[in-house]
């Protein structure tokens, strides 16, 4: 489980044209879960089983994979079945670092990132983000 005590989650979610397209409810709370969900990490991507999430939802593994697929074919989230990783998409846009030091624990998580589909897209995600901490932060090393 994540030491994380909070995560971002913008009210722009709710006019998101994606988001509001979304098929079911269930399909909704999912991206909610993903976004906040004790095992979120400050990278956006973290592993969990289908029985985590069954567990933690209280829902059938049917629902829990009807409600994932949607998600991933609008682009709002990515998942690799053979890691069991999701990374929600966009997640920087809301979440950046905040100072160097969050940013380098989050550079070390994406490295521990299992799927190399969900480490690439997290490292092409991140490096705006960090370029912007960068300008913040003269003396925050190059990557």
């Amino acid at each position: 489980m994540s030491k994380r005590e909070f995560s971002k989650v913008s009210p722009a979610l709710w006019r998101s044209k994606r988001f509001l397209a979304l098929p079911k409810d269930r399909c909704r709370l999912l991206l909610v879960f993903y976004m906040t969900c004790g095992h979120q990490t400050s990278a956006g991507c973290y592993r969990i089983s289908e029985g985590y999430a069954c567990s933690d939802l209280g829902w059938l593994p049917e629902d829990y994979r009807t409600a994932r697929d949607p998600l991933v074919e609008c682009g709002l989230i990515a998942f690799d079945n053979d890691t069991e990783e999701v990374f929600v998409s966009g997640w920087f846009r809301f979440c950046p670092p905040m100072n160097p030091k969050h940013a380098a624990g989050t550079m070390a998580l994406i490295a521990d990132i299992e799927s190399d589909r969900l480490r690439e897209q997290a490292e092409q995600e991140f490096a705006p983000a960090y370029t912007a901490l960068q300008a913040r932060s003269p003396r925050l090393p190059g990557r």
